[in-house]
Parts: structure tokens; C-alpha cells; sequence
């Protein structure tokens, strides 16, 4: 999986979902100035197992992996990866 294509999968979810335009890869999703709030990211992460074709491990998953679009891309591409193994 490319990591271009998992960026620009992200970034049609959160335009989608959120209506937001304006995000990019360095958008803060979640913390102070974060753009999603408990139940968009709900939304959100369910998108994005349709999209991206994988279930969701909450183990793997924590606050760092959800602070902005590139550190989402990173843990997509991990958790994908941990499929395919």
C-alpha cells in the first residue's frame, strides 16, 4: 500500500466526515487545537476500515497514532501490514 494513496484516502474521509476542506497532513486531529472531537473520530475510524479494508485493533491503536494525518497514515500502513503477516 502506498503511503500517497493512504494520505489521500485520509484526507477524502476527513472531507467527507467532517466537511473540512482545508485539512492537510499535518492537520492536528485530536488535543487542543485538534479538529475531532469523541464521536467524529468514531465516525472517522469507521471510514476508514471501509476504505482501507482492515479491522480496527485497539491495542495497536493510541492518542500518537491519531494526532494528525501523517501519524494516522503511519499506523494504517502498520496495522495493514500486521494483516498481511
Amino acid at each position: 500500500m502506498n503511503r500517497t494513496m493512504v494520505q489521500e484516502g485520509i484526507l477524502e474521509v476527513i472531507h467527507l466526515v467532517l466537511m473540512l476542506p482545508e485539512a492537510d497532513i499535518d492537520t492536528e486531529l485530536i488535543g487542543s487545537s485538534g479538529i475531532l472531537d469523541s464521536m467524529t473520530m468514531i465516525r472517522l475510524l469507521a471510514e476508514l476500515e471501509k476504505r482501507f479494508d482492515f479491522t480496527l485493533d485497539e491495542e495497536d491503536l493510541s492518542l500518537d497514532s491519531l494526532r494528525n494525518v501523517r501519524s494516522l497514515t503511519d499506523w494504517i500502513i502498520k496495522s495493514k501490514e500486521g494483516e498481511l503477516a
